[in-house]
């Protein structure tokens, strides 16, 4: 990043009573660092059951009103990642909201 911009974001950031990123402390900088990679990872997880679901064709085992309410929670946070323009939140949680619709979808198929 040219440093004309990282001055305008440092500024940016101190003006809005934010901490710096990245953080000074080691320990914060590295789970900063980790959060994109949990971004990543945790849509990836729903894949297994997905491809379970489709595969297998059965919903056995699957609550109908679970992955409704899940799908219905990460649409929220989706949201509120959204409002607050925090790109990982917004990210994460809407590729796993599509994959919660994905898996109500398979079991309103498959019951």
């Amino acid at each position: 990043m040219s440093q004309g911009m990282h001055h305008l974001h440092l500024r940016k950031r101190l003006y809005k009573n934010l901490e710096q990123f990245p953080h000074p402390k080691t320990l914060v900088r590295w789970f900063d660092y980790a959060m994109y990679a949990i971004a990543i990872v945790a849509p990836v997880v729903l894949l297994p059951q997905v491809y379970q679901l489709f595969v297998y064709q059965s919903a056995e085992g699957l609550s109908l009103a679970t992955w409704l309410l899940l799908g219905t929670v990460n649409l929220l946070w989706s949201f509120y990642g959204l409002v607050h323009r925090e790109r990982l939140i917004f990210l994460s949680n809407f590729l796993i909201a599509v994959l919660d619709a994905v898996i109500v979808c398979g079991i309103l198929l498959y019951r």
